[in-house]
C-alpha cells in the first residue's frame, strides 16, 4: 500500500510533534534542577527565581535558537556546567549587603547582574564568530577541560547536599549540620539517583530522568500521607523533605536589566564589574565548547555538517535574549537531541514543538512543579553530576594505578588535581586561570625537554663522502672538531634557553657546529633571536655554524625571515639541504689545502683500482677503461640498470642517490671522490643497480666492464687477481668506516 504525498507529510508532522514532546519531557528534570543549581545561594527564594529563568531559557531562548539555527536538530537549553559558572557569580553577589537576597530589591539586582553577564557572554560569542574565531573555544588544553568538568561534578554534588539532607538552601555545610540531616530525605534522594542510574543502564531508550522524577514524587506523596496516619507524633522528624513551593505565575517581564538603569544601578555594576566580566568570558568559552561538541555529535549521527561561524552567532544572539529576560546560559542540548532522535524526530519542527512544550510546562504547570520534592530533584542532579565527571581523568588514574608513574602522566594528573582544589577553594575563575597556566608550564616543559633531539660528533657519524685512504686517515681524528645538534619540535620562548645552554657547552676543540633543523615544526620570535645569539657567540669563539634541513619556503624559514633574523643569511652562515651535506662541508674546511688539491683530480695510476700495479700492468688496465664525461646533475646510471661495469673517478664527484620522491627530492647514500670507485658491488654479484648515481659537478669517470675484467683474467691473470683484491679492499674500507661510525654512535 502506497501513501499519498499529503498523507506522508501529515504523518511526518505527527511524528515530529510527538518526538518534540518526548524530547521536552526528557529535558524537563534536568532543566528544573539546573535552575535550582544556578540560584541555590538564594536559599528559600531560589525556586521562585530559578523557575522563571528556566522558562526564559528553555522556552523563549530555545525557540529563538531553533528559528535562527541551520543545524539539522537545533535543540538548546540550560546546562549544568554553565549554570554552575553562574552559581559562582550568584554566591559572590549574595555576599554584598546591598544585594541582600531577603529583599525584592536585592533579588532583582542579583538577577540583573547575572543577566548582564549572560548578555556580555552573548556579545563575546558573536565577536568570536565575526573575527573568525568560532573554533577558538575548542582549543582548550585537555587538563583544563578535565579539571573544569571534574570541578563542576564535585561542586554539583556539594550543592545538592542541603537538598538531600533537608537543610535550608544556600546554607554553608558543617559537620554538625551533616549529622543533623534528615535520613528519610537522604534515602529518597539517593534512591531516586540509583533508580535513574539503573534504568539508564538496563533500559537506555526510556527517559530515565523523567521516570525517576515521577517515581520519586509519587513515593514522597505516598510517604507524606502514611506518616501522619501511622506515626503522627514523629511527623516532623520523618518528613521526606521540602517541596519546591509556590512559584510566580506572571511572565518574566519587564526586562531583567532594568534595575541597573535605576538609581544606584550603575554603581552596583561598577562594584561587580570584575566578577561579571570573568563570568561572561567563562560562559562564552564553555557554552561555545559544549555546544560545538553537542552539535558535532548530532552531525555524526545524521551525517550532516554545520557552519560553526553562523551557529556561534545564533548562540550568542540567543544568550543575549536570555540575558535581557533574566534567563540562564543557553547551550546546545545533547540530552534533548538524543531523546528527540530516539523518538523519530529529524528536523526543526520537532525542536520548535519541544521548546514550546517546555515553555508551556513551566508557564501553565506551576502548581504541579511547586509540588515536586527537592530531595528528588537533588537525586536527578546527582546523576547529572556523575555524567559530568571527566572520563579522560579516569583513564589516567587507571594507568597510574597500573604502575605508570611517568612524568607526563604525573603532570597531567597534577594539573587536574590542582585545578579542582583551586576551584573548590577560590572559585571557578581562579581554577580555570590556574589550570591554563599549569597547562602552559607543562607544555613548555615538554617542548623544552624535546628540543635537542640528538647531539653527536662527526667522528661518530661522518658524512657519506668516500675519501681516498690517505685523506681519510688524516681526516678521521679531525672529525672530533665537528659537533651536530639535531633539533626537534618547536624553537620558542620555552625552549630557546636550552639551545643557548647547549652551545655554551661546546669544548675548545670544536671548530664547526652543524644545526640540523629538519625536525623543527615551528620557530617564534624568541627562538629566532636565540638562534642569532648562538651564531654570534660561536663566531666570536672561532666556531663556524652551518644550518641544515631548513627548506626554502618552509614555515621555519619564513619565520626566521619574518622575525628579522637577517644575520642568519650572512656569508659566514651556510645553509645546506641536510646534515650530511653540512658535515661534508665542515670536513672539507678541516682539510689542508694540499688535501683539497689532491682530491680535485687524481690520475688513473694513483686510483684505488690500480693500486699495487706497476706501470706496465697499469697500462694494460688503462687501455681497457672507457672514459665518460658528465655534466653536473647528469646520471651516470639509474636504479635498476644492469650492473655490468664499475667506474673509477678521475675528477669531479658522483653521489649514489635514491629515487626522487613526490616532491622531487632524493636521499644521498654516499659520494665518491676522484680516485675512488663506484658501482663495483652490482658488477661483482651480477644484480641490477640498487641506487642511481648522479654527478655532483663536472666529472670524468672511467668504466671497466665485466667483459674486460673477465678477458684480463684469461690473458693477464695476475693483473685480474690484483684488480679483484683492490675492489675487495675498497669495499672493506667502506664497510669498516660504516662499522666504526655505528660503534661510535652507540657508545
Amino acid at each position: 500500500m502506497h501513501l499519498s504525498d499529503d498523507r506522508r507529510t501529515h504523518l511526518g508532522w505527527i511524528r515530529e510533534t510527538l518526538a518534540g514532546c518526548t524530547g521536552a519531557l526528557a529535558a524537563l528534570p534536568v532543566a528544573l534542577t539546573v535552575g535550582l543549581l544556578a540560584f541555590a545561594s538564594l536559599g528559600a527564594d531560589a525556586a521562585r527565581v530559578a523557575l522563571p529563568a528556566v522558562l526564559v531559557t528553555a522556552g523563549f531562548g530555545g525557540l529563538i535558537h531553533a528559528a535562527l539555527s541551520r543545524t539539522s536538530l537545533p535543540t538548546a537549553g540550560p546546562s549544568s556546567t554553565t549554570a554552575l559558572i553562574l552559581a559562582t557569580l550568584v554566591t559572590q553577589l549574595v555576599a554584598d549587603p546591598r544585594l541582600a537576597s531577603a529583599t525584592p530589591t536585592g533579588i532583582h539586582g542579583i538577577v540583573a547582574l547575572c543577566g548582564m553577564a549572560l548578555l556580555l557572554s552573548g556579545v563575546v560569542q558573536i565577536g568570536f564568530a565575526l573575527l573568525g574565531l568560532a573554533r577558538l573555544a575548542r582549543v582548550v588544553p585537555q587538563p583544563v577541560l578535565a579539571g573544569f568538568m571534574n570541578s563542576a561534578s564535585v561542586l554539583t554534588v556539594l550543592a545538592q547536599l542541603p537538598l538531600l539532607l533537608d537543610l535550608p538552601q544556600g546554607s554553608r555545610l558543617s559537620l554538625g549540620q551533616l549529622g543533623a540531616g534528615n535520613p528519610v530525605a537522604l534515602t529518597l534522594g539517593l534512591g531516586t539517583a540509583v533508580g535513574i542510574w539503573w534504568t539508564a543502564r538496563r533500559r537506555p531508550r526510556l527517559p530515565a530522568a523523567l521516570l525517576g522524577l515521577v517515581a520519586g514524587a509519587a513515593v514522597h506523596a505516598l510517604w507524606s500521607l502514611l506518616v501522619p496516619m501511622f506515626w503522627p507524633a514523629h511527623a516532623g522528624s520523618l518528613s521526606a523533605g521540602a517541596l519546591v513551593g509556590p512559584l510566580p505565575s506572571a511572565l518574566p517581564w519587564p526586562p531583567a536589566l532594568l534595575p541597573l538603569l535605576e538609581r544606584g544601578g550603575l554603581a552596583l555594576l561598577q562594584a561587580h564589574a570584575g566578577p561579571v566580566t570573568v563570568t561572561a568570558l567563562a560562559l562564552a568559552a564553555i557554552s561555545t565548547l559544549e555546544s560545538s561538541l553537542s552539535v558535532r555529535a548530532v552531525d555524526q549521527q545524521l551525517n550532516t555538517r554545520h557552519d560553526p561561524r553562523r551557529e556561534l552567532i545564533v548562540l550568542g544572539f540567543s544568550n543575549m535574549a536570555c540575558g535581557l529576560l533574566g534567563g540562564l546560559p543557553l547551550t546546545a542540548a545533547r540530552v534533548r537531541a538524543q531523546a528527540t532522535l530516539r523518538a523519530g524526530g529529524r528536523g526543526r519542527v520537532a525542536v520548535l514543538v519541544g521548546a514550546a512544550v517546555l515553555g508551556l510546562l513551566f508557564l501553565l504547570g506551576a502548581p504541579l512543579l511547586a509540588r515536586l520534592p527537592l530531595p528528588v530533584l537533588a537525586g536527578v542532579m546527582l546523576i547529572v553530576a556523575l555524567g559530568l565527571a571527566d572520563r579522560w581523568t579516569g583513564h589516567l588514574l587507571a594507568r597510574w594505578w597500573a604502575g605508570d608513574h611517568s612524568r607526563d602522566l604525573a603532570l597531567g594528573l597534577g594539573a587536574v588535581f590542582v585545578m579542582v582544589v583551586t576551584t573548590l577553594w577560590q572559585g571557578m575563575a581562579a581554577g580555570i586561570g590556574l589550570g591554563v597556566l599549569l597547562s602552559l608550564v607543562a607544555f613548555a616543559s615538554r617542548m623544552n625537554r624535546s628540543l635537542l633531539h640528538d647531539r653527536y660528533l662527526a667522528s661518530a657519524r661522518p658524512s657519506r663522502r668516500i675519501y681516498p685512504l690517505p685523506v681519510e686517515a688524516r681526516l678521521q681524528p679531525l672529525r672530533a672538531g665537528i659537533t651536530v645538534f639535531e633539533l626537534g619540535g618547536a624553537l620558542f620562548f620555552g625552549s630557546s634557553e636550552q639551545l643557548l645552554d647547549a652551545a655554551d657547552t661546546l669544548d675548545a676543540e670544536c671548530r664547526s657546529l652543524v644545526i640540523d633543523m629538519r625536525r623543527m615544526s615551528a620557530i617564534d620570535e624568541s627562538g629566532a633571536v636565540a638562534l642569532q645569539q648562538v651564531v654570534a657567540r660561536l663566531q666570536a669563539r672561532g666556531i663556524r655554524v652551518d644550518l641544515a634541513g631548513l627548506a626554502l619556503g618552509s614555515a621555519a624559514a619564513h619565520a626566521l625571515h619574518s622575525f628579522g633574523a637577517r644575520s642568519l643569511a650572512a656569508p659566514h652562515v651556510l645553509h645546506w639541504p641536510d646534515a650530511d651535506r653540512a658535515i661534508e662541508a665542515a670536513e672539507h674546511r678541516l682539510l689542508d689545502e694540499g688535501d683539497v688539491l689532491a682530491m680535485a683530480e687524481v690520475s688513473l695510476a694513483d686510483s684505488a683500482l690500480l693500486a699495487g700495479l706497476d706501470s706496465a700492468q697499469a697500462a694494460v688496465v688503462i687501455a681497457k677503461l672507457q672514459p665518460r664525461s658528465l655534466a653536473a646533475g647528469e646520471a651516470l646510471f639509474r636504479e635498476g640498470d644492469p650492473g655490468d661495469r664499475l667506474y673509477v673517478l678521475g675528477k669531479g664527484s658522483v653521489s649514489a642517490v635514491s629515487q626522487p620522491d613526490r616532491h622531487g627530492r632524493t636521499q644521498r647514500y654516499l659520494s665518491v671522490s676522484p680516485g675512488m670507485m663506484i658501482g663495483e658491488t652490482a658488477m661483482l654479484d651480477g644484480g641490477g643497480r640498487t641506487a642511481g648515481a648522479v654527478a655532483d659537478a663536472p666529472t670524468l669517470a672511467y668504466a671497466l666492464t665485466l667483459d674486460s675484467l673477465d678477458e684480463m683474467g684469461r690473458s693477464h691473470p695476475a693483473i685480474a687477481i690484483r684488480l679483484h683484491r683492490n675492489v675487495a679492499l675498497h669495499l672493506s674500507q667502506r664497510l669498516r668506516g660504516a662499522a666504526g661510525a655505528w660503534r661510535d654512535s652507540t657508545r
